[in-house]
């Protein structure tokens, strides 16, 4: 019994330093896409993920956790005026700002 409780609790152990490095990657991932999104996104799209100044871009608040694929999508190929970043930025770069929309919205 103690041996299978000490491999229970090794595991656990395990377990909570991975997901500390997880969440740390996490993180680093959202600070990436934060700057990302700064540099390429933030024009159109507005402070805070909305554009606060009365034009019709998307308000990327309200894109659900299950809509990854709409997004990675539209950011690829465009939607309406929105142009197709496909290119521009890379596939790494789109999911640092999705984990930045994320950390954002779902943070709160």
């Amino acid at each position: 019994m103690r041996w299978r409780a000490g491999i229970t609790l090794g595991a656990l152990a395990m377990g909570v330093v991975m997901g500390r490095s997880a969440l740390a990657a996490d993180a680093a991932k959202a600070q990436e896409g934060e700057q990302v999104y700064e540099n390429y996104c933030a024009n159109c799209h507005g402070e805070g993920l909305h554009n606060t100044s009365g034009g019709v871009t998307f308000d990327l608040r309200k894109l659900r956790p299950d809509e990854h694929d709409r997004f990675i999508d539209s950011v690829t190929n465009g939607k309406k005026q929105m142009p197709p970043w496909k290119g521009v930025l890379d596939r790494d770069k789109m999911e640092a700002v999705w984990a930045y929309i994320r950390a954002t919205v779902d943070g709160k």
